[in-house]
């Protein structure tokens, strides 16, 4: 096909939140106009944020299959008439497929490792091509492209009161004296000890996923519970929203977490937040959030991610990483993720050999730039 005229791509995208928004966006930002005219359609939520000149339409989904919105990405084709419509998540195959099922469908999976129902086959059938990590047994139409990991603006460090200040929550101090956990198992507490100077800072931790119970939220809660009754100085800014937000806040206020564990919603600029983090917390089974750890491994903050096969592509335990075994029950792993944050947050050697093998991680395997390109040619191999 000649590739003179420029290629009309609809970008379809569960919402902002769904792990691969901030992917999109700075995707769709690159491409070149001269080449590519773009639209993204939102299934879900508020078009909180603008992508150069690429037009948005947001719609109102509100279950797993809402007609509303059928019908909304029905009128959206009609009008753009699109080249190819590129489906971001699981929830945007459904409704780009169920479509455009035998035109130019490429779909992104990410949850090559999860159970394949009949339904998702059936969509996984219907769509032209599949972009994966890795292929996907029972279909031979897979691409396959690395994950990458979305450049994050660099920005000037804010002291960490400032930045409190700034996001209008007030600095404060611990109700007790911090006695580091893991430095009293090699030298016994003496009634003259005093804190060290390191921990009159507050640590910052970082929370980047919707507010839903399927991501182990309240496991999250439980492990600032536990920084809390130790009288650590920390402070956990928490990134999206989602249909369980109040029952987050609910426990959250009743464990008396409320001046420690702040809900930011959904931020266009998150990924501005991410470099002055000194730990992000990333505790869901969902591979479509692994874009957010390969983004703050980009920046140089230490991860501890609940172990998927995701995630230990991404982080070698120990080195560029932590993982927190998912076997168990979820009283395991809850104790251990507290164990090893607070084991990170006080070796202050650790947190800088995680920091600079990270980045040089990410830096040599998951080059964002890389990705467009292999993406790019998978549009113009399908539109020949």
């Amino acid at each position: 096909m000649d590739m003179s005229p420029r290629l009309k791509i609809l970008h379809i995208v569960s919402s902002w939140e769904s792990g691969v928004g901030n992917e999109l966006a700075e995707f769709v930002a690159r491409l070149d106009r001269d080449d590519f005219a773009n639209e993204i359609c939102v299934l879900a939520g508020s078009n909180a944020r603008q992508v150069g000149i690429c037009p948005i339409t947001t719609l109102n989904l509100r279950w797993t299959f809402d007609v509303g919105t059928y019908f909304g990405v029905a009128h959206l084709l009609q009008r753009f008439r699109p080249d190819m419509v590129h489906t971001w998540d699981a929830v945007a195959q459904r409704y780009g497929t169920l479509h455009y099922g035998k035109q130019r469908v490429l779909a992104e999976k990410r949850e090559t490792d999860a159970p394949q129902g009949i339904g998702q086959k059936y969509l996984d059938k219907k769509t032209h091509r599949l972009i994966a990590p890795r292929q996907i047994d029972h279909c031979s139409k897979t691409v396959i492209i690395p994950p990458a990991a979305v450049p994050v603006p660099c920005a000037e460090p804010i002291p960490t009161k400032s930045l409190l200040e700034k996001l209008g929550f007030p600095l404060v101090e611990p109700s007790g004296d911090y006695y580091p956990v893991h430095q009293l198992q090699y030298e016994p507490a003496r009634r003259s000890y005093k804190p060290r100077p390191h921990y009159a800072t507050p640590f910052l931790i970082g929370v980047v996923l919707p507010l839903c119970s399927e991501h182990n939220i309240l496991d999250a809660l439980w492990v600032f519970e536990t920084l809390n009754h130790v009288h650590l100085n920390f402070h956990v800014f928490v990134i999206g929203d989602g249909k369980d937000r109040e029952l987050f806040l609910r426990h959250r206020d009743r464990w008396k977490l409320f001046s420690r564990v702040h809900c930011l919603g959904s931020r266009h600029d998150a990924y501005r937040l991410l470099p002055h983090f000194d730990a992000l917390l990333h505790l869901t089974p969902s591979a479509e959030h692994s874009g957010t750890i390969l983004s703050a491994m980009s920046c140089g903050v230490p991860v501890i991610a609940l172990e998927t096969p995701e995630s230990r592509e991404y982080i070698s335990d120990g080195t560029t990483g932590i993982l927190i075994p998912a076997e168990g029950d979820h009283r395991f792993y809850r104790r251990t993720a507290a164990k090893r944050l607070l084991h990170l947050l006080e070796n202050e050697e650790l947190h800088l050999s995680i920091q600079k093998t990270a980045q040089d991680s990410v830096a040599k395997n998951y080059n964002f730039d890389t990705a467009i390109q292999r993406r790019i040619n998978v549009y113009r191999g399908l539109l020949r």
